[in-house]
C-alpha cells in the first residue's frame, strides 16, 4: 500500500509539470518545452512524430504492447519494480509468478522484455503522454508511426536483418510498412538515434524524444543506423497465446488483439480497461467522459448493471458485496416466497426492499417475472 501511494504521488506531480524530452547518454541537445494544452486539445502531427520517434521502428508485436501498456502507467512502474526485486526468477518460474499479479496482460507481456519495461518506467512522463495520445487519437498515432517508418526507409536505415523482417505493402492506396521478428520465438529491441535514422528533422520546435542506448552497444553502431541488443526468448511467454502474439491492423489503424485474456470483452480490436488505470487521471476531457459513459453502460454477464465505480476499487467491492448479500437474482426471488406468515412476511419485506435498492428495481422485477407471478404475489 505504501508503494502504491508513493507511485501515485509521483504520477500526480508528473501530470502537473510540462512534458519535455529526456535523453540517456550520450546527451542530445536540450529540447524546448512544448506549450501547455487544454484537456480537449489533441496533439498535432509534428508533436505525435516527436512522441513516437523512439518506438516507431519497433517490431509490430512489441510496438502494440508498448502502446497498450502506456495507458496503464502505474502498473508499468509496479511491474518494473517487481522485476528488479525478483531478478532471481527465470523461465517458467518467472512466468508463473507474473501470472499471479493483477496487472494488465500487456504489462505482464513486457516483463519478457525488461529493458523496454524499465525505459517506460524511467521515462514516465513520456509513457503517460503516449498513453493519453493512444486513448484520445489512436489513428493519428498509427499514422505518425507510418510516416516515420517511411522516412527511415527513404533514408535507407530500415531494412530486413537477421533480427527483424521489413515488408512493404500497398493497402487502400497507400504504402504500409510492417516490421516483424525474423524468429517468432525471439524478440530483439532496436536502438537508434532519431537524428540518424530519420534524417533531418523538420520540426525544430518539437525535436524527437531520444532514449539513448545501453553501454554494451558501441557508438559506431548507433551512428550507422539500427543496433540490436540481446534477443529475448519468448517461448515461455508465447505459449497458449495469452501474452505475445498481438499486432496492429494498419488498414484500420487499430491495435489488433483477439486473445481472451487480453481482450475479455471480445472482438479483434483492443479495448482499454479502466480498472487497470488504478485511479490515474485521464488528461483528455473527452476520453474521461467516454470512459464514464462506458462504465455506466457496461453490463454484467448475469444481466445486472455494473457499479459506476472502476472495477476493483473499494466502492466497487462494497457494491458487489451488497449485491451478493441482497441476493440479486434467484435468492431475491426466494425471499418473496416466505410471505406466508405475518412474522416471516415482515422480514421478507425488509429484505425485498434492500434487494431492490442494491440490485435495481428494474432488475429485481425482471427476475420476478421469470417465475409465475400468481404463485409469488405479495399478499
Amino acid at each position: 500500500m505504501a508503494l502504491h501511494r508513493v507511485v501515485a504521488l509521483a504520477l500526480a506531480l508528473l501530470v502537473s509539470t510540462p512534458f519535455m524530452a529526456i535523453a540517456q547518454t550520450p546527451t542530445p541537445p536540450a529540447s524546448p518545452t512544448p506549450a501547455s494544452t487544454s484537456g480537449d486539445q489533441l496533439l498535432r502531427p509534428e508533436q505525435l512524430d516527436a512522441l513516437v520517434a523512439p518506438i516507431a521502428l519497433y517490431p509490430d508485436t512489441l510496438l502494440s504492447l508498448v502502446l497498450m501498456a502506456s495507458t496503464y502507467p502505474l502498473e508499468v512502474v509496479q511491474a518494473d519494480r517487481w522485476v528488479r526485486e525478483h531478478k532471481n526468477l527465470k523461465g517458467e518460474q518467472l512466468r508463473a509468478e507474473v501470472d499471479k499479479q493483477s496487472w494488465d496482460e500487456s504489462v505482464k507481456s513486457l516483463v519478457g522484455t525488461p529493458d523496454v519495461l524499465s525505459l517506460m518506467s524511467k521515462r514516465l512522463d513520456w509513457t503517460m503522454k503516449l498513453g493519453d495520445a493512444v486513448l484520445a487519437q489512436q489513428p493519428d498515432v498509427m499514422d505518425a508511426i507510418q510516416r516515420l517508418r517511411t522516412k527511415a526507409d527513404a533514408n535507407n536505415k530500415l531494412t530486413t536483418t537477421k533480427q527483424q523482417t521489413v515488408t512493404k505493402r500497398q493497402e487502400q492506396g497507400r504504402q504500409v510498412i510492417y516490421i516483424e521478428p525474423t524468429d517468432p520465438e525471439t524478440i530483439y529491441v532496436p536502438y537508434y538515434d532519431p537524428a540518424v535514422v530519420y534524417g533531418a528533422w523538420p520540426y525544430a520546435e518539437y525535436p524527437p524524444y531520444y532514449w539513448g542506448y545501453p553501454g554494451y552497444i558501441g557508438a559506431g553502431l548507433i551512428g550507422a543506423g539500427l543496433a540490436f541488443g540481446a534477443g529475448w526468448a519468448l517461448g515461455n511467454w508465447a505459449s497458449g497465446g495469452n501474452y505475445w502474439g498481438g499486432g496492429i491492423n494498419w488498414n484500420n489503424n487499430n491495435i489488433n488483439i483477439n486473445r481472451p485474456r487480453v481482450n475479455p470483452l471480445g472482438g479483434n480490436n483492443w479495448q482499454h480497461r479502466p480498472e487497470h488505470r488504478q485511479g490515474v487521471r485521464y488528461n483528455n476531457n473527452n476520453v474521461r467522459s467516454e470512459i464514464r459513459r462506458q462504465s455506466r453502460r457496461r453490463v454484467e454477464s448475469d444481466g445486472f448493471p455494473r457499479s459506476r465505480w472502476p472495477a476493483g476499487s473499494a466502492p466497487w467491492r462494497r457494491a458487489a458485496r451488497r449485491r451478493t448479500e441482497a441476493g440479486c437474482g434467484a435468492t431475491a426471488l426466494r425471499w418473496t416466497t416466505k410471505r406466508r406468515t405475518t412474522a416471516v412476511g415482515r422480514q421478507a419485506k425488509r429484505k425485498t426492499a434492500f434487494g431492490r435498492k442494491a440490485c435495481g428495481t428494474a432488475a429485481f422485477r425482471r427476475t420476478r417475472r421469470r417465475q409465475r407471478p400468481w404463485k409469488y404475489r405479495v399478499r
